[in-house]
């Protein structure tokens, strides 16, 4: 009865385990399959040392994005990438403009930590979803009417 019982929980803990990795694949396709963002045209990135969320925030004033003064922020360290040490911020703001058809504006920030010493961030892709007023609820590609 015993061996029963341990090869149970056995079994559970790894489901538990391969569900949990499931899980983490869902939440990183939408961090790193670009195709899901409109994407932004960035002009020439300038390096940056800091830590994530201030690179990103740096990065986007370089290319004339305005975030307001109180941004969210969600940063996915994804590792080596394609030669790259990969981190993707995440930097959301709501829009007060009432006239506005936007509620918010969500910004993918990718970037990639140089192999210079001190560590200078670079911005390597920059993508963007909208909240609507109108329309389906969540974040979406295109742009509001």
């Amino acid at each position: 009865m015993k061996k029963f019982s341990l090869a149970g929980i056995t079994l559970m803990l790894v489901s538990i385990c391969f569900s949990s990795d499931a899980m983490a694949q869902k939440v990183s396709k939408v961090v790193t399959d670009v195709t899901r963002w409109d994407p932004v045209t960035i002009g020439t990135p300038v390096k940056c040392t800091g830590d994530p969320k201030e690179c990103a925030i740096k990065a986007l004033a370089d290319q004339n994005i305005s975030v307001g003064d109180k941004p969210e922020f969600s940063v996915y360290p994804l590792g080596e990438i394609d030669g790259k040490n990969v981190t993707v911020v995440f930097v959301s703001h709501l829009i007060e403009n009432e006239d506005s058809p936007v509620l918010g504006e969500l910004y993918r920030v990718e970037l990639s930590l140089g192999d210079t010493e001190g560590g200078a961030f670079s911005l390597d892709a920059l993508g963007l979803l909208y909240q609507c007023i109108d329309g389906p609820a969540g974040w979406r590609k295109t742009a509001c009417n």
